[in-house]
């Protein structure tokens, strides 16, 4: 048809913003961008849809490292980077901004940068994402005259600005208020090629920014303000998704529109609107970035009627139903009391118990209302995936027992109301090829990895050779889980198998993380896991006539050195776990029982070296293996008797080393059955066993940033001779026990009591310890204790600490007693805290 622009047609339009960055994997697409008048960095928009705003070079943020890699300079020059209590740091540090050497070197890398891509707008100059800033006394004493570290940033950049703009007059260099350097300097300002990007990072977004009484959000006001008084730049990089959990319920569409015009009336100019950018389908993914890009062009528009013309248009005659989930949803974040998170897992208290049963019906209302409308019923079946991830998150982990079904390894039984929401969640996660769970890869696969564990289960790579027989499954821990001999049993228990971790950390679990495995011939697999700027694991699986030989590099990612203690376990499946034979070389048998009211027990084994072969026996099948020690020095060899689950697992700790930037250690182990029958030690076991009784001893306890949070030392007040120290310097919880429910009987309660000792200061009063029970599933606690000094007696004591339910995703925590450490460096009533071990006694009824 013929068409005309009308003569009377006087329409002009000012955005809010002069860049509108809806950071949504679906706003990406240069014709929907521009349609939607989003002209961001990620966007694909080009000049023939009027242009975008763009950052040059590969330099978008946290460009600190790129442009001065730890690993290229920190071995010469140590003095490039933080100096954090008094020692300079490489990893997760950043740069010393007041060397003149540092300026120097950035400069000129940025020069050359912008060099090879001189026509875009922006160049971040940037921290790295952690904190770790230096405090040397250039450093110091700039941030502390400005009183913000945000000073030590802003001269350091205005300083390299000064240099870009003789070259490129045009140029804008960005950097960002992030975390420590939210807070304006006092007297410092940003040059005017100079951009400053303020992060919200912290806040809570259930209602609008300077309307929730969360006080980040009451400081992050205070520093726009600041901001906005020093700059006429001010870009903004706000948080509009959950990155834990993209597919979650996240109400935050109550702060939407109020917080766009809020940083409008602040002065903001460019508005970065972080999203779900990894994947499609996260929770209302799709009417967020439309609602955000009309935002952003115009934040006084009425935003009910936006909602109103989105849910008719997406979801067609469903949106009733899909409006009426929505709008229940968001009266649980209108209590100011409530706060809203970017990280706020789907057990928040505030979502009512059956609200997601019930939501799921409506979901299903939904379906049918478009059945016969293709297009439609696709948007509200990938729309509805939030209310399957909540029930299945709401559920807890679920445990797991394997078969073999030719090549694959399937779960023999579960629990089948989690297998069917697991199964449609896994059937549409295939349809739609590309959703992303969480921002973090670990997170997304081991969520994917949790729902075939109910339900496919998982693929394995077969190994044959010199008459043996094994199989590996990558997706669980890289586990090898099956070992035999000219088709005979499984020397394994495959529900845990053979592998390796990186400490003694949580040591009696299996280890759950998804590793590759490359096949290299017949007999012959890598299996690999790395751990992102941390290390990384190689195990080289390979079947000889000797049996199974695994051969274990350990490799640190890090420049600074890295303290390893790594474990190799094989977990043994010898018909009986009741009680076992070891046998260390040559030396004597040493037997072990476990008790009628255990159903687990750890042992060490006596004299075992590096290098030795070690037998292991069960004195009531005959059945054995032989397992030589690796030659690295050895700390010590445990053996889990597990009754439960009828395994028999050696657990060979090697030594602690320091591993150097970069630097690996390499270990190898080898494993075979044992033909024929063993002359062994007659022993008397029980005809059952109740899970009445378990002890957790000091060295089975994990401490978080060990050396700095506490320890594992010799105390020879200690029962064993040995203790987990807590020091004075902290109140977290940073020793902590995992709970593995097959230990505990299903219906029962058991009462958990730790035998602790209090060093004291004799400095008056004040908490000493506290300890508790947290269900990370349902995110509450069972039971606390916070005893005053004044409450403890000297020496080693009992301490109650809570009755409860074991289950799955539970762990039982103890940390240094409170104090006050705004004013205060150390606790001042304690020296430390020894803990002995932890007991676990079941509750009769």
């Amino acid at each position: 048809k013929d068409w005309s622009v009308p003569d009377a047609l006087d329409d002009t339009q000012i955005p809010a913003f002069v860049m509108r960055e809806p950071f949504w994997f679906d706003m990406f697409k240069g014709d929907f961008a521009a349609r939607s008048r989003a002209n961001g960095n990620r966007m694909a928009v080009t000049e023939k849809h009027g242009g975008k705003i763009r950052f040059g070079a590969g330099l978008f943020v946290h460009t600190f490292n790129r442009l001065m890699p730890p690993g290229e300079f920190f071995a010469e020059h140590p003095e490039y980077f933080s100096e954090i209590k008094g020692k300079r740091v490489a990893d997760h540090s950043q740069l010393c901004l007041s060397n003149p050497d540092v300026i120097r070197i950035c400069t000129e890398r940025l020069l050359a940068r912008i060099r090879t891509d001189p026509d875009a707008k922006l160049y971040s100059l940037s921290q790295n994402d952690w904190r770790g800033y230096c405090t040397c006394p250039k450093c110091k004493a700039l941030d502390d005259r400005e009183e913000t570290p945000a000073a030590s940033v802003i001269h350091f950049v205005n300083q390299v600005a000064a240099e870009v703009e003789k070259e490129f007059p045009n140029a804008w260099i960005e950097t960002l208020a992030y975390q420590y350097t939210r807070k304006p300097p006092k007297t410092l300002r940003p040059r005017h090629n100079v951009v400053p990007r303020l992060c919200t990072i912290e806040c809570d977004f259930s209602l609008p920014l300077d309307k929730s009484p969360y006080p980040q959000n009451a400081r992050f006001v205070e520093e726009i303000k600041g901001w906005s008084k020093v700059t006429d730049k001010l870009y903004i990089w706000d948080y509009t998704t959950n990155f834990g959990h993209y597919v979650s319920p996240h109400p935050n569409f109550a702060c939407l529109k109020s917080n766009a015009q809020f940083f409008r009336d602040n002065n903001v100019v460019g508005l970065f609107e972080q999203g779900a950018y990894q994947g499609r389908h996260a929770e209302f993914a799709e009417l967020r970035a439309w609602v955000l890009a009309k935002l952003l062009w115009n934040p006084d528009q009425d935003v009910n009627a936006l909602y109103d013309d989105f849910f008719a248009g997406y979801y067609g005659n469903a949106a009733p139903f899909v409006r009426k989930y929505w709008d229940e949803l968001h009266t649980f974040v209108t209590d100011p009391a409530v706060t809203l998170n970017i990280w706020t897992a789907p057990q928040a208290k505030y979502y009512p118990d059956g609200f997601f049963e019930r939501s799921l019906q409506v979901w299903k209302q939904a379906e049918a209302a478009v059945a016969n409308d293709p297009l439609r019923s696709y948007n509200v079946r990938m729309s509805a995936l939030p209310v399957y991830y909540a029930l299945l998150q709401r559920m807890g982990g679920q445990s797991a027992n394997y078969i073999f079904e030719g090549n694959r390894f399937v779960p023999k039984e579960g629990n089948a109301e989690y297998a069917s929401l697991a199964k449609v969640f896994l059937d549409r996660f295939a349809e739609a090829k590309d959703i992303r769970i969480s921002e973090n890869m670990d997170r997304h696969n081991a969520f994917l990895t949790s729902l075939r564990s109910q339900t496919e289960g998982f693929g394995t790579v077969s190994l044959t050779g010199d008459g043996y027989q094994a199989s590996v499954v990558g997706e669980l821990g890289g586990r090898v889980c099956r070992l035999s001999k000219g088709g005979g049993p499984n020397l394994l228990d495959p529900n845990f198998g053979i592998d390796a971790i990186q400490s003694v950390r949580n040591f009696t679990l299996p280890a759950t993380q998804g590793y590759g495995v490359t096949p290299k011939g017949a007999a012959t697999a890598d299996i690999s896991h790395t751990w992102r700027r941390q290390f990384a694991i190689t195990r080289t699986a390979k079947l000889t006539a000797q049996g199974l030989t695994m051969t274990n590099v350990f490799a640190s990612h890090k420049t600074a050195t890295q303290t390893m203690r790594p474990v190799l376990r094989a977990a043994l499946d010898l018909g009986n776990a009741s009680a076992v034979c070891l046998k260390p070389g040559a030396g004597a048998w040493q037997t072990e029982v476990v008790a009628e009211d255990q159903v687990c027990r750890l042992l060490t084994c006596k004299g075992a070296l590096p290098g030795q072969v070690l037998t292991v026996a069960s004195p009531v099948t005959g059945r054995a293996a032989t397992v030589q020690l690796p030659a690295n020095p050895i700390d010590h060899v445990q053996v889990l008797c597990d009754v439960r689950n009828g395994r028999t697992v050696v657990m060979v700790a090697l030594a602690e080393v320091e591993l150097a930037g970069h630097q690996k250690i390499t270990s190898g182990w080898r494993i075979a059955p044992v033909d024929g029958k063993l002359a062994l030690p007659a022993v008397k076991v029980p005809k059952t066993h109740r899970a009445d009784r378990l002890t957790i001893e000091d060295y089975r306890l994990s401490i978080g940033r060990r050396g700095e949070w506490g320890d594992h030392v010799k105390d020879p007040i200690a029962d064993d001779g040995a203790a987990l120290k807590l020091y004075n310097t902290h109140f977290e919880w940073c020793a902590q026990w995992r709970v593995d429910p097959s230990w505990f009987e299903e219906e029962g309660k058991y009462t958990v009591r730790m035998r602790v000792r209090v060093e004291k200061s004799g400095k008056g009063d004040g908490e000493a310890f506290w300890a508790g029970v947290y269900d990370v599933a349902r995110k509450r606690s069972y039971g606390e204790i916070r005893p005053k000094v004044s409450e403890v007696k000297d020496g080693y004591q009992w301490y109650d600490v809570a009755t409860w339910k074991p289950e799955l995703k539970q762990y039982v925590w103890i940390g240094p007693g409170n104090f006050d450490k705004a004013t205060l460096k150390t606790n001042p009533a304690i020296k430390a805290v020894y803990i002995d071990r932890i007991e676990l006694v079941r509750v009769k009824e």
